[in-house]
């Protein structure tokens, strides 16, 4: 699968980056901006993306409205630090975001998450 993965912690970036390729084999792009990740996904068609709310300059929400302007389909899911309450929940679900998943604990949710694509689109 090619993931894009947006968050502006370089740690963040790196440790699932390479647990998604070394250990799942998958293709990762990182991006440290909502800038940076916005001229990735208009280069490149993505499985799905990883975004990070809390964003320097543009936050997640800003780019995830951009995103669905430039590709309406693609899988968009949120790992976050920040506490999601009802309403940004359903900011979120209008946006169609595919799951929601909280920092630190929603890594291995992720992991899990893309194990779960990973079967279906094997299956398919």
């Amino acid at each position: 699968m090619k993931i894009l993965l947006i968050d502006d912690k370089k740690a963040i970036l790196d440790t699932m980056g390479e647990i998604l390729e070394v250990c799942h084999n998958h293709e990762v792009q990182g991006a440290a901006s909502g800038k940076e990740a916005l001229k990735w996904f208009r280069k490149k068609k993505y499985d799905l993306v990883v975004v990070d709310l809390a964003l320097p300059v543009m936050n997640g929400m800003e780019l995830i409205v951009k995103m669905r302007k430039v590709r309406p389909k693609t899988n968009i899911v949120v790992l976050t630090g920040i506490p999601c309450n009802d309403m940004l929940r359903e900011k979120l679900k209008n946006l169609e975001v595919h799951q929601i998943f909280s920092k630190p604990k929603g890594i291995q949710e992720l992991l899990l998450y893309v194990r779960k694509l990973e079967t279906k689109s094997s299956v398919a």
